[in-house]
């Protein structure tokens, strides 16, 4: 009996909300693996973008230790479009136009949870044109 031929690439992985299942279209490829946030906080997913569809945006400004190089910092907070969970946080630091760096976005490892393949077959159908 033969054995099945074993893919060449790995998987990706879609996530979706872990409170109400709501499809994120977060994929394991968008994920910043080289960042160094992933060492200091293993409690987060560190990507490089996210579709601004699938989330509510809350701006928040707090002030941080008196005896930081910053005073205060802005961050977005990221909330489930459908249910309004908390899923992390976006952070987009302005220093200067020509230094400006792209945005990170820290999402919690408890509010995610990977889609399961009908999922993301459903939603792939979903998303694909229809012929007219």
């Amino acid at each position: 009996m033969e054995k099945p031929p074993v893919p060449m690439i790995i998987s990706t992985v879609t996530y979706c909300c872990g409170a109400c299942g709501y499809d994120l279209k977060l994929s394991s490829l968008a994920r910043d693996t080289a960042g160094g946030a992933t060492r200091r906080r293993r409690s987060v997913v560190v990507f490089e973008a996210i579709d601004d569809t699938r989330f509510g945006h809350l701006d928040e400004f707090r002030c941080l230790d008196v005896r930081a190089l910053r005073l205060f910092a802005r961050r977005t907070r990221l909330l489930c479009r459908k249910c309004g969970a908390h899923l992390g946080y976006g952070y987009h630091e302005h220093d200067t136009a020509a230094d400006s760096k792209a945005p990170r976005y820290h999402i919690k490892i408890r509010a995610l949870h990977p889609a399961s393949p009908k999922d993301a077959a459903a939603a792939a159908a979903d998303a694909a044109p229809l012929d007219a």
